[in-house]
């Protein structure tokens, strides 16, 4: 019932484009603080029942409630926000030029800002050895803090530019998306404790490896291509087998609702494509176009429901599967 009246609420205070396809049906549109302006990655901190969104045009992180997506806090000056990472009780932001900044995942007060390399993008954490693995896009470089982003900093050269990085709990084992100076790009395993490269999976066809997520089993993982709208599905197993299919223009962020079987991935565009990871290769399940510009996806495993901060209002759209 609460989430049907802040939709009756939302259709009257926003301005956002309604969505369209059939495949995802409108939940709520609930206004956001701050510009309308560029959002980036989003991270679902489940413990403490939030959605962390990086504002990253208006210098800000939001705390959204995740049962209906009310505002817990606004996080001001933390320049061009970006990556989002979850774990050991607190919230790590990477932030330009060259930061990380620490909030207290509770008190959602600011502990820390400790030093990244440049232009940091992604971010993850390793929850075995309590590192936070940032992805120094300007370097071309992964960045190992320890303790928890509060000690030593080890940076490894890896190409010309990163991407997203995700830890691999099952290896234990660090992946990172990189382009290198001449092609094909590649996914790069780094072992967190010493640093150093531990496998290279070139990615022929894929064009500006940036969205990075692991499917559940842990066999495979998927890519966001931004510069040649693809997503690339590579064996992890040994044999490294490759697969691509087209995806909206410019993919950027990726999200998998492992419970529903399905990965999201959010383009600049607007056309949200839906894959069912289920299935062996790419099988699409359709096309979505949740709102102008919505290159950022979260998918919440536990209720279904997705999550798309839009520009125009803002407003964060919620949307979930249609159907039963």
């Amino acid at each position: 019932m609460r989430l049907a009246l802040l939709t009756v609420l939302a259709a009257c205070t926003h301005t956002s484009s309604a969505p369209t396809g059939t495949l995802l049906s409108l939940v709520a549109d609930v206004p956001l603080p701050g510009s309308p302006n560029r959002f980036d990655y989003q991270e679902i901190d489940s413990a403490n029942g939030q959605l962390v969104v990086a504002h990253m045009n208006d210098n800000s992180v939001l705390v959204l409630a995740l049962a209906d997506g009310s505002v817990k806090k606004l996080i001001p000056n933390i320049p061009t926000p970006r990556g989002i990472a979850i774990g050991d009780g607190k919230i790590f932001v990477t932030s330009s030029p060259s930061q990380l900044v620490i909030i207290d995942a509770q008190a959602l007060t600011e502990l820390a800002r400790v030093t990244t390399g440049r232009a940091p993008d992604g971010d993850a954490f390793d929850s075995d050895d309590k590192i936070v693995g940032v992805s120094d896009q300007g370097d071309g470089a992964l960045s190992l803090i320890a303790d928890s982003g509060m000690g030593t900093r080890t940076p490894v050269p890896l190409g010309s530019e990163t991407g997203n990085v995700v830890y691999d709990g099952k290896r234990k084992q660090f992946w990172i998306t990189v382009v290198k100076p001449s092609p094909p790009d590649q996914l790069v395993e780094i072992d967190p404790k010493a640093g150093t490269v531990t496998a290279s999976i070139a990615l022929p066809g894929c064009s500006g490896a940036h969205g990075l997520r692991l499917h559940p089993d842990g066999a495979s993982a998927f890519i966001a291509c931004e510069d040649n709208s693809k997503l690339a599905r590579v064996d992890l197993t040994g044999a490294g087998a490759l697969a691509l299919a087209d995806t909206g223009a410019n993919p950027d962020v990726l999200s998998i609702d492992a419970g529903k079987g399905w990965l999201y991935v959010a383009a600049e565009s607007g056309d949200l494509t839906i894959w069912d990871i289920t299935q062996p290769g790419t099988s699409l399940v359709g096309h979505a176009q949740p709102g102008d510009a919505s290159h950022t996806v979260a998918a919440d495993p536990a209720t279904h429901r997705v999550f798309f901060p839009l520009t125009t209002g803002p407003v964060l759209r919620i949307m979930r599967p249609s159907g039963p």
